[in-house]
C-alpha cells in the first residue's frame, strides 16, 4: 500500500499499515459502512518507544463493494495534538459487500519525541490518547462515502530496568585464577510487574570480560520492585590476562555490567537492554 501527502512531525516516526481480511456473514448495519474497534494491542516495546495497534472492523451492509481510497486523522495524547496524517492510497483496500473487512492501524510512539511534545506524559505510568478522523470509500461508479471514526487508547511510558553491581566477592585468588561471586541488582522503575525471560549478562572489569552467562527465565520483579542476583564464577588468568589478577587485588575497579532479556507484563512483551558503568567494590574473603 502506498501513501502520499504525509503531514507529520519531523522528529516522529509513525507506521501506518493496513492488513485486510474478509469475514463473511456480517450483520447489516443501519449505515452503509460502519467502522468499529475490535481490540488494541501493544507491540515492540522497549526504551525507545512502542507500537500501539488498533484492530478495526469495517462493516459494509450494502450489496455493492467499496474500496478504502483515502484517510485523514489526528492523534491526541494527554489532550495535546501529537500527530496528523492525510493519505491517498495508491492501492485502495477492497471492502466487499454484505461483509466485514478487518484492518489494522499501528501507531508508532517514540518516547523522546513524545516527552518533548507532551511533557506531562513523563509524570505518570501511562498516557491516554485518542485517534479521530475520516475514512473515505468509493464504489465502482465513483460515489464516495466519508465515514468518521474515533477511538481511545492508552500505553505505558516504559522506563528501562536499572542494574547495579553491588559487589564482586573474591573467595580465592591465586597466581593462576580466581573464584568469585558477582552480586548485582535489577530495579523496576515501572508501576507494573515484569517477568524476565532468559537473561544474558556480561561484566567487564577495567576493559576485560571477567563474567558472563545466562540467568534462567522466570525471575519476577514487582511494581517499583527490585531483585538481587548472586552469580558464582571461576577465572583462569592465562585466558583473560594477568591484568585481571592485579584488578582483583584492589578495593575497587572500574567496571561495566550489561544485561539483555525479553520480559512479559500486562502490556505485553518488553525488550530489556540495560548497562551500568562505575566503580565496583571488590571484597576479599578473610
Amino acid at each position: 500500500m502506498g501513501m502520499k501527502k504525509p503531514i507529520s512531525c519531523a522528529a516522529a516516526t509513525f507506521l501506518l499499515l493496513f492488513v485486510a481480511a474478509i469475514i463473511p456473514g456480517a450483520t447489516p448495519a443501519k449505515k452503509d459502512i460502519v467502522i468499529s474497534l475490535e481490540r488494541k494491542e501493544i507491540r515492540q516495546m522497549d526504551a525507545s518507544g512502542l507500537i500501539l495497534v488498533f484492530y478495526l472492523q469495517i462493516a459494509n451492509s450494502e450489496r455493492s463493494s467499496y474500496s478504502l481510497v483515502e484517510y485523514d486523522y489526528r492523534v491526541v495524547v494527554q489532550d495535546i495534538d501529537y500527530f496528523a496524517l492525510r493519505t491517498v492510497l495508491e492501492e485502495p483496500i477492497p471492502v466487499a459487500g454484505e461483509a466485514t473487512t478487518r484492518i489494522s492501524l499501528p501507531l508508532r510512539i517514540t518516547y523522546p519525541d513524545l516527552l518533548e511534545r507532551v511533557p506531562a506524559a513523563a509524570d505518570g505510568p501511562k498516557a491516554l490518547c485518542y485517534v479521530t478522523g475520516l475514512m473515505i470509500f468509493a464504489d465502482s461508479r465513483g460515489r464516495r462515502e466519508k465515514i468518521p471514526f474515533a477511538f481511545s487508547g492508552e500505553f505505558p511510558v516504559f522506563r528501562q530496568l536499572e542494574v547495579e553491581v553491588r559487589s564482586l566477592e573474591v573467595k580465592t585468588l591465586t597466581i593462576g585464577g580466581a573464584d568469585f561471586t558477582v552480586v548485582f541488582s535489577c530495579r523496576n522503575r515501572n508501576s507494573f510487574e515484569m517477568v524476565l525471560g532468559k537473561m544474558t549478562y556480561r561484566l567487564d572489569l577495567e576493559g576485560r570480560t571477567v563474567a558472563e552467562g545466562i540467568v534462567p527465565p522466570g525471575k519476577r520483579i514487582g511494581s517499583l520492585g527490585e531483585i538481587t542476583l548472586s552469580l558464582p564464577h571461576m577465572l583462569e588468568f592465562f585466558e583473560v590476562g594477568r591484568e585481571v589478577f592485579d584488578s582483583l587485588q584492589k578495593p575497587s575497579a572500574a567496571g561495566e555490567l550489561s544485561i539483555k532479556a525479553r520480559a512479559e507484563s500486562i502490556w505485553g512483551g518488553i525488550e530489556v537492554d540495560s548497562t551500568q558503568k562505575g566503580d565496583i567494590q571488590i571484597i576479599r574473603a578473610q
